[in-house]
């Protein structure tokens, strides 16, 4: 009987979770380079709607990168407002991304949204302009994430056979909330006096 009763308030809870939905609202993006390896970087956010910004990021390489790889975190902002890692810190190639060598599921992601909004979407090496286009966080990419604030930060570096060295770092700032639905009274005719 006991058993009985947490399935059904299991189910009511998940039933509640999958009912309520949640958006990934882009905050703010910051963008750093390594001057000797990159010029003319800008970052900037466009606010669609309340729910909703994109960033468009730009940089021109002025040495290429040979061997690209890339160090994802999420922090979370906490109680102190300082952001704190939050589950998520991994290194990984991105040419053995794009070659199939490697399967890490956040590189995955990763290419999946490099490939979708960028200029990057052919194999290794990388040079010139690299821009992102309108990017957003689409919710079914992403993992659920409990309401609050987090940081996603990429740190890009480049490897040869006897060293690396940092290319740049971005960091997009961004809030796990309920959609805002718009308050908007309609206007309804009267009909006989009503």
């Amino acid at each position: 009987m006991i058993f009985a009763w947490q399935v059904v308030l299991g189910s009511c809870l998940l039933g509640q979770m999958l009912k309520a939905q949640i958006v990934y609202k882009l905050i703010k993006v910051e963008c750093e380079g390594n001057p000797a390896r990159v010029t003319n970087i800008s970052c900037r956010l466009k606010a669609i709607n309340w729910n909703m910004a994109v960033a468009n990021l730009d940089s021109y390489l002025t040495v290429t990168m040979i061997s690209p790889h890339i160090r994802a975190q999420i922090l979370k902002k906490d109680y102190s407002n300082q952001f704190q890692p939050f589950l998520v810190d991994v290194s990984f190639g991105l040419c053995d991304v794009i070659a199939k060598k490697s399967y890490l599921p956040y590189a995955v992601m990763v290419w999946k949204l490099l490939k979708r909004y960028s200029n990057i979407n052919h194999t290794c090496p990388y040079s010139g302009q690299l821009s992102v286009q309108n990017a957003y966080l689409e919710t079914g990419l992403l993992p659920p994430f409990p309401l609050g604030f987090f940081q996603f930060r990429f740190t890009f570096s480049d490897s040869n056979s006897t060293n690396t060295e940092i290319v740049g770092n971005i960091k997009f700032y961004f809030q796990v909330m309920e959609p805002i639905k718009s308050k908007k009274k309609t206007h309804c005719k009267k009909i006989n006096g009503t």
